[in-house]
């Protein structure tokens, strides 16, 4: 389970979506070309959760990311 803040690790070719509005009937995405670090905000259902990276937030299914772990300095 994440909580808000967590790091979390985007793999290449993972699809991130952004809803323009509840109007449009298409919303705006990308693909990720290598992998990436983003934060993870909330989980948005039951398969997605929103995160934060490259200075948007975005929607990512929850089986493209994971947790980026924690190093001890011990």
């Amino acid at each position: 389970m994440l909580a808000k803040g967590d790091l979390v690790r985007v793999p290449a070719n993972t699809r991130l979506t952004q809803r323009q509005s509840e109007l449009h009937m298409i919303d705006r995405y990308l693909f990720t070309d290598k992998p990436t670090m983003g934060i993870f905000m909330k989980y948005e259902g039951y398969k997605t959760a929103q995160i934060f990276m490259k200075n948007s937030y975005w929607i990512v299914e929850l089986d493209s990311i994971s947790f980026a772990g924690v190093v001890r300095a011990s």
